[in-house]
């Protein structure tokens, strides 16, 4: 077991990512507080789309920090400190929900809600809108169970991270290491399956929802496939501003990055599987109720995204993953790692915004649904340089650190 009593060992780039988070946050906010003024209605619309986006990087994190306990390895280990930085955002993202939130009450006073559910007439038997199917679906689609589960989800993510975190870093000054990661395991254990359930519900509720009429038993699972790849293209960057510190240069092998490129080319797989998987059974059913979402992502220009997204989000990040040379370059996966997070924002508009434009053109016209990413993104990245820079680059008493020096040369 690797023990040690090194002081904290930061990286000075973190300082310059997290100043480049909040300068993304104040012109991502700034642009939104602007398109608020201007269309309510956009702005509401935009910062779902943004907060959807957003969060499926600290649940991609939390998700992947308790596989790492449950499974080890050494790809777990060098990733920690990153997964760990990126799950404790989510109890500071609870307030980020809250606007999500005030739309379900509709609290910005919109003639019509954005979450149709929500609107009293739509629900109200003998009203001109009565949609009897949206009816049936209450209470489960109405503002105060929204909400409820919301805080729920974020409850059971909060503790999750903040408990793992803690641990983490108790085992770090020097309790014992094989009981706190033994811990860690039990822990992750049952967080694994509280994770599935909420993250499933949290897709159906923000997402999904916005056409109630539609459902696909697949979407929760597609929305953490999207949030794991989302989280390994985020942590194979994270990882080029602190592989040149004297820590990771001594403790970790060219095979931890090698292991990532493994990952994320199997999550690119695993992300096609489930989309075309989606459509095929969906389609296929030809049922009146639910084609009409695919057919609304289909017409008016949207297939032009479809073709876009088929091209490179699957073929492109596919054959440039795999060779078993261009997966031990760090500098070469991170450039697919930065194409692939550009490709998740286009295929997360791809999912949402049709229920709010017709055509592309429309969606990029509104410059809100730039500035909500931008913003709610560079909250993120600011959140997660600040928790980096709180703990050791690497768990250094961790007993999988032993793993990290068999089967590979150091980079």
């Amino acid at each position: 077991m690797a023990t040690t009593t090194l002081p904290q060992t930061g990286a000075p780039q973190l300082n310059r990512v997290q100043l480049i988070g909040i300068g993304a946050a104040v012109v991502g906010l700034v642009l939104l507080g602007l398109g608020f003024v201007l269309n309510a209605e956009q702005f509401v619309k935009s910062y779902i789309f943004g907060f959807y986006f957003t969060m499926a990087f600290g649940l991609g994190c939390l998700g992947f920090l308790m596989v790492q306990h449950l499974t080890g390895g050494a790809w777990g280990v060098t990733a920690r400190r990153i997964l760990e930085a990126g799950a404790l955002t989510l109890p500071v993202f609870f307030i980020l929900s809250i606007p999500v939130m005030m739309a379900a009450y509709n609290t910005f006073g919109l003639e019509h809600a954005v979450y149709h559910w929500a609107d009293p007439a739509v629900v109200t038997p003998g009203s001109p809108e009565f949609d009897p199917i949206i009816a049936h679906k209450t209470p489960w689609m109405s503002p105060p169970w929204f909400a409820g589960r919301m805080l729920i989800y974020f409850v059971v993510w909060s503790l999750l991270a903040i408990l793992l975190r803690s641990w983490s870093l108790q085992q770090d000054r020097g309790a014992d290491a094989v009981a706190m990661a033994k811990r860690m395991r039990m822990l992750s254990g049952i967080g694994v399956a509280l994770f599935v359930l909420s993250v499933t519900f949290f897709a159906f509720d923000v997402g999904m929802s916005l056409d109630a009429h539609w459902y696909s038993t697949i979407y929760g699972a597609h929305y953490m496939v999207n949030s794991g790849l989302s989280a390994l293209a985020f942590i194979i960057i994270a990882l080029t501003q602190v592989r040149r510190t004297s820590i990771f240069e001594e403790h970790v092998p060219v095979k931890a990055f090698h292991d990532l490129g493994k990952l994320m080319l199997a999550f690119t797989v695993l992300w096609t599987y489930m989309s075309f998987g989606q459509y095929v059974i969906i389609w296929s059913g030809d049922v009146a109720e639910f084609t009409p979402w695919y057919v609304r992502r289909r017409e008016e220009g949207w297939l032009v995204v479809v073709v876009f997204l088929m091209i490179a989000a699957f073929f492109m990040p596919f054959f440039a993953l795999l060779g078993r040379k261009p997966k031990r370059n760090l500098d070469y996966l991170a450039l697919v790692a930065t194409w692939i997070l550009l490709v998740r924002l286009i295929d997360t508009a791809w999912i949402i915004l049709p229920e709010f434009h017709t055509t592309p053109i429309s969606a990029l016209t509104a410059f809100t649904n730039l500035a909500a990413p931008v913003g709610i993104l560079g909250i993120w990245v600011a959140l997660w340089a600040f928790f980096m820079q709180r703990a050791t680059l690497l768990p250094l008493n961790d007993p999988q650190m032993d793993a990290l020096h068999v089967g590979g040369h150091h980079s």
